[in-house]
């Protein structure tokens, strides 16, 4: 292998010296071509002016970094009409003119900036013998010229955010080539308008349920089929079960309870008390629930509501919802530390019936480390669950709260596949189903819709609509649906949807975390369309 072969293209070269030292590798060369051509007239001259000087940096060998002493010629231009009449030969295969690196380095350097941003970037470069700046490193993304798409035929549009609750752009993916294909600076109805006009040959939009896309690609593509995202549409019935399930709090309960069994008549029930929330007994929080509801009946808006009782808008929001008190947290614990020395309490419960203080000793020397006060708490759940006697019956004690699911819980299991649902969710499903509320119609209702969904059976939505338009669960999500209704149809029978561009949403994000909230849209639109 000859010695040029380490080298970039530099055409004719020979190399006069090299050195090597712990940390760089230092190639002194020089080229040796008779002629060169002049940058302005293209007129090759062979009368050579000067020589200087000019070092380069090359891409590392061997974990040391190589720098290239290049002795170039100026030439005179022989063309008389030339405004140009001394030039320096170019070496446009290896440096561009007045840069400090070859080609391939600022392409590895352009590679790395890309991919990880200017400083985490430039930090790499250094450990792998290529040192630069970060301003350089994103320098060279912005110089990029923008990837060159086909005018995409299957579109998929969805937004994005700059800064979350306040400014959003709109990314556009081709989902035949699943590629990104641009970066839109806002979601606004005209922009997407200019930008759908300048490119002619969409023939199907899959997008959300937001109404600017929907208007943009109906102005500038009427003739494009529009293809509702089934992911959004199922969020969207997620969100009216919800509500369905906020305001039948009472049904709910009042089946689900029923399931506890009731304790037998010689065996007291012993249970933790209820615990106040924020300090506030639950006596006070019915009245205000009361009160609250009582005040939006006859006519008070939410926000003027919720700034007399100094309460949070959407907890205001969910107490005229539902019909009643919602009790947080009750049934509900997190994970503890002692949960791994629960079957060693229990033992010990059940055999010798110990006090707190002796079991906070024995868990000390296990190795335990946890306040009294919260190992009686927990001990008590557990006397709870074994249906232990407490150890001072004369205290009154309250009824046992039953452990009930979310209304969030419940509509994530009824919108499930029925054969992925665990036992507990199926039987959560199956008795509020039964039950003589408007609750089971909106249940058979919300699982019939997942299973087109899931099926792809779009020629049976005008039949679930006419059913859902009669219930009063599901009326506003229905109509929903009827103004949408092409797109709706489109997306429970095509194979497109937004999967994909979610995907590339995820993505999007990480590139611009990536910029620790100092990324502008170009730096972002090159880093994006680059990396894809």
């Amino acid at each position: 292998m000859a010695g040029t072969d380490l080298l970039p293209p530099l055409g004719d070269l020979r190399i006069l010296s090299a050195t090597m030292s712990d940390d760089v590798v230092v190639v002194s060369a020089a080229t040796t071509s008779q002629d060169a051509a002049c940058p302005v007239c293209r007129f090759r001259s062979q009368s050579v002016h000067s020589r200087y000087a000019r070092t380069i940096a090359d891409l590392p060998w061997q974990g040391r970094r190589v720098r290239i002493r290049l002795l170039v010629r100026r030439f005179r231009c022989s063309n008389v009409d030339c405004p140009r009449k001394v030039f320096c030969e170019r070496l446009a295969d290896a440096a561009q003119p007045h840069a400090r690196t070859t080609c391939r380095l600022t392409d590895a350097h352009t590679a790395v900036g890309t991919a990880l941003g200017g400083e985490a970037g430039s930090r790499l470069c250094q450990r792998l013998a290529a040192p630069t700046s970060p301003d350089t490193l994103l320098r060279r993304i912005k110089s990029l010229p923008r990837p060159s798409h086909p005018s995409p035929r299957v579109l998929g549009v969805d937004d994005f955010a700059f800064r979350r609750r306040h400014t959003y752009g709109t990314v556009l993916i081709d989902l035949e080539r699943r590629c990104v294909v641009d970066l839109l600076p806002d979601r606004e109805t005209n922009t997407l308008v200019r930008w759908l006009e300048q490119r002619p040959g969409v023939e199907i939009v899959s997008r959300d349920r937001a109404s600017a896309y929907s208007q943009a690609v109906t102005a500038a593509v009427p003739s494009a089929t529009q293809v509702a995202d089934r992911f959004h549409l199922l969020v969207n019935l997620r969100e009216a079960m919800e509500r369905a399930f906020q305001r039948g709090a009472g049904v709910v309960r009042a089946v689900l309870d029923d399931r506890k069994p009731t304790p037998d008549a010689t065996t007291p029930a012993v249970v933790l008390p209820f615990k106040p929330c924020h300090g506030t007994s639950r006596i006070e929080r019915q009245s205000r629930f009361d009160r609250v509801r009582s005040l939006y009946r006859e006519g008070r808006s939410l926000r003027s509501i919720a700034r007399e009782f100094r309460l949070h808008y959407r907890t205001v929001e969910r107490y005229v919802r539902t019909d009643a008190l919602p009790t947080w947290g009750a049934g509900m614990r997190r994970g503890s530390r002692l949960d791994r020395h629960a079957e060693f309490l229990r033992e010990r419960l059940q055999r010798d019936g110990p006090t707190s203080a002796q079991l906070h000793r024995e868990l000390a020397s296990r190795g335990c480390r946890c306040g009294a006060s919260f190992l009686r708490q927990y001990v008590r759940r557990l006397r709870c669950e074994l249906e232990l006697p407490p150890r001072r019956p004369s205290r009154p004690m309250s009824a046992v709260p039953v452990s009930r699911p979310s209304a969030r819980q419940l509509a994530i299991a009824v919108l499930r596949d029925p054969a992925t649902r665990n036992q507990k969710e199926a039987e959560h499903v199956k008795r509020l189903a039964a039950a003589e509320s408007p609750l089971g119609a909106a249940i058979a209702l919300a699982e019939s819709f997942a299973a087109m969904l899931r099926q792809r059976r779009g020629d049976g939505l005008e039949d679930w609509l006419q059913r859902a338009e009669r219930c009063n669960c599901l009326q506003p999500f229905a109509a929903g649906i009827r103004r949408d209704l092409d797109a709706v149809r489109a997306g429970l029978s095509l194979p497109w949807s937004n999967g994909p561009v979610e995907g590339s949403v995820n993505r999007l994000k990480l590139i611009k975390r990536s910029g620790y909230g100092r990324m502008g849209f170009d730096l972002l639109r090159a880093r994006v369309l680059n990396a894809s």
